[in-house]
């Protein structure tokens, strides 16, 4: 009797370790999921905020970004074009200006000198940013997602755009890899200190992305466990944990709601 006591006082001790730990991972990973919540809300479409015209005015222009070109006293020139291969815009009326590595402003002078017409009198836009792409490695999505690239903005604030710093995520692992083969030299990595740029407001480590960079955002304990769960079982834990946003509910529309 005494040795099945022992054994059963021995099996609960475990238990209650167990336990204990799985506490503490819960307890931590629903700190690090409440943060986020707080201080990166996801925009409502995260898909249109990361493909949307690029926010900055050092926007580099390349093949093959989609320019739209407006000439206000000559609607009949306005055209959408591709830059080309070559690095130029073929506009008919102006031939085909050479733009690659131009900013907007400087492509607007640019055609402005061509066109004999004054740059205010011009007006170009970025319709769609292809010629570069920032490739982010996160949790829950287990995959690559590559972004047009839309200027050097701080890496935290194009996260928070685009919705690529998800409940899960990992805030003391959180790095840009810079490959650096255009530039032919040795690749660099930066750490990025979440904590201290969204509280503390240190811009130090909210390195500015360059074209080709790679984003890489760990993941917690608990956001790797409910990717092995059963899809039921993993469900709920995402939902204990804090994982799923807080108006997710499985059984259709909550008591009230029309």
């Amino acid at each position: 009797m005494e040795v099945r006591t022992a054994t059963t006082e021995l099996r609960c001790g475990r238990f209650s370790a167990c336990a204990f730990a799985l506490f503490i991972a819960l307890s931590a990973g629903c700190s690090d999921t409440q943060f986020l919540l707080r201080v990166c809300p996801q925009p409502a479409d995260p898909k249109a905020a990361a493909e949307a015209p690029a926010p900055s005015t050092a926007y580099q222009i390349g093949c093959p970004d989609v320019l739209e070109v407006q000439f206000l006293d000559r609607p009949e020139w306005d055209a959408v074009a591709v830059v080309d291969v070559d690095g130029t815009l073929p506009l008919e009326p102006l031939g085909n200006p050479f733009v690659d590595g131009l900013t907007l402003a400087e492509a607007r002078a640019e055609l402005a000198a061509i066109a004999g017409y004054p740059p205010e009198r011009i007006n170009v836009w970025l319709a769609a940013p292809r010629s570069a792409k920032v490739i982010v490695y996160g949790p829950i999505r287990g995959r690559a997602r590559v972004v047009p690239y839309q200027g050097p903005e701080p890496v935290i604030d194009f996260l928070k755009r685009v919705g690529g710093l998800p409940p899960g995520s990992k805030l003391n692992q959180v790095y840009i890899v810079r490959p650096n083969v255009a530039a032919a030299a040795r690749p660099q990595v930066f750490r990025v200190n979440v904590a201290a740029v969204l509280l503390d407001g240190d811009q130090r480590t909210n390195v500015r992305l360059q074209p080709s960079d790679q984003v890489y955002i760990g993941e917690t304990r608990q956001s790797s466990l409910s990717r092995v769960l059963p899809d039921w079982l993993g469900t709920v834990y995402r939902r204990v944990t804090g994982l799923l946003p807080d108006d997710w509910w499985p059984f259709g529309r909550r008591v009230g709601e029309q």
